[in-house]
């Protein structure tokens, strides 16, 4: 349940831009602003060592690269 109500029209959906892996290990966060972004960190190094990634658009062929294999959901390659 959210803390704060959301009121009718004030959500906005973010605009994809293209595919990004399905991965176990990266965290996804909304930022609130006036237009709201998202915010990308792997946590393959453990979450002593988080990689910030940017936004989407930014993380989307760093994690598209990406050759590890164990962090890949079972519905990936």
């Amino acid at each position: 349940m959210a803390l704060n109500p959301i009121e009718e029209g004030e959500r906005r959906p973010t605009p994809r831009t293209g595919r990004i892996r399905r991965c176990s290990v990266r965290h996804v966060a909304i930022v609130p602003g006036a237009t709201a972004s998202v915010e990308v960190t792997c946590l393959l190094g453990g979450l002593d060592h988080p990689l910030p990634l940017g936004t989407l658009d930014e993380a989307r062929p760093i994690c598209n690269a990406c050759t590890a294999r164990s962090v890949w959901r079972e519905d990936e390659d």
